[in-house]
């Protein structure tokens, strides 16, 4: 973590993100653990002394770290995040917030109660049986890259790290879903609540379950038959109220929430069998979908005037 509350102490690790190619190898980094200078450049189609200086930057701005690892002849140099959390606390600059980023594995729920078709899956197999719920309860469930689910709902504590004393002023959330069909299906609209500590935040219809071409960062395991890939959404919670990709969604605010440190945040997928469209839900993690994330979560707060 670095956690600063200046924005000149922290200038090498801005112009280090400032670049695109750098954001590629932090993704890369960041999806796999431990991945070598040769990996990195043939996945970016580079060469080694294209990266070398990229790779240098990010290091040297503690973003990452390079360790020796073993090869078949001698000893190779791989990448490793440095960190999980950026903390930038911006409290002199009062028209600015304090902001945390947070990233949330897929695998990493802390609840579900859901029906088939149903199941999870890691970078290298399917883990437990497909469409048997008690999968779910495997207590590997946290390596999970992706998941899926008909009805029922999937709920994860998300974390909170704000100081004491202080509130929550927008919270943000960002991951790639679609519905979920038998095998796939682009047109199968599916009605997904979002709800934050038992709150309704509002329902939006996803439009299919997406397949026909292999999703841009699916292990090479993954069946062709089955759903690929997903859409990129961003639901804000802010003091306005409830937004999804910018649209309002519900007049739901963090004031009526009442989100401070003190608080325990436990988010929701739901899909209700009542809905005129039950038509599944399948969260993309990292190593899987299109955007090669895990739910990304940002988080500014400021002093709680009570």
């Amino acid at each position: 973590m670095i956690n600063s509350d200046s924005l000149d102490a922290q200038l090498p690790v801005f112009q280090a993100l400032s670049s695109e190619i750098r954001i590629q190898i932090m993704d890369l980094i960041l999806g796999q653990n431990g991945i070598n200078l040769k990996q990195l450049a043939s996945s970016l189609n580079i060469s080694i002394s294209t990266l070398s200086p990229h790779v240098a930057k990010l290091r040297d701005c503690g973003l990452i770290r390079l360790e020796d690892a073993p090869a078949s002849h001698g000893t190779q140099k791989c990448c490793y995040p440095a960190m999980e959390q950026l903390l930038i606390s911006l409290d002199p600059l009062a028209n600015l917030a304090p902001v945390i980023l947070e990233e949330i594995p897929i695998g990493h729920y802390s609840d579900f109660d859901i029906t088939p078709t149903c199941g999870l899956a890691s970078a290298t197999s399917f883990l437990g049986q497909v469409d048997e719920p008690r999968s779910f309860a495997r207590i590997d469930h946290f390596h999970a890259g992706i998941l899926w689910f008909t009805t029922g709902y999937i709920e994860y504590i998300l974390p909170n790290s704000i100081p004491v004393n202080h509130r929550i002023d927008h919270l943000s959330l960002s991951f790639e879903v679609s519905s979920e069909a038998p095998r796939f299906n682009n047109d199968w609209p599916s009605d997904i609540e979002f709800s934050l500590n038992g709150v309704s935040l509002g329902i939006w219809t996803c439009p299919g379950d997406y397949g026909g071409r292999r999703g841009f960062h699916n292990p090479a395991w993954w069946y062709s038959f089955l759903n690929q890939y997903g859409i990129l959404k961003n639901l804000t919670i802010n003091t306005e109220g409830t937004w999804l990709d910018g649209q309002k969604l519900s007049d739901v605010t963090v004031r009526d929430l009442n989100l401070n440190a003190q608080s325990i945040l436990k988010f929701r997928f739901s899909v209700h069998p009542d809905r005129q469209n039950a038509r599944g839900l399948t969260l993309y993690g990292r190593g899987f979908g299109d955007h090669n994330q895990n739910i990304r979560m940002t988080v500014e707060f400021s002093p709680d005037p009570q």
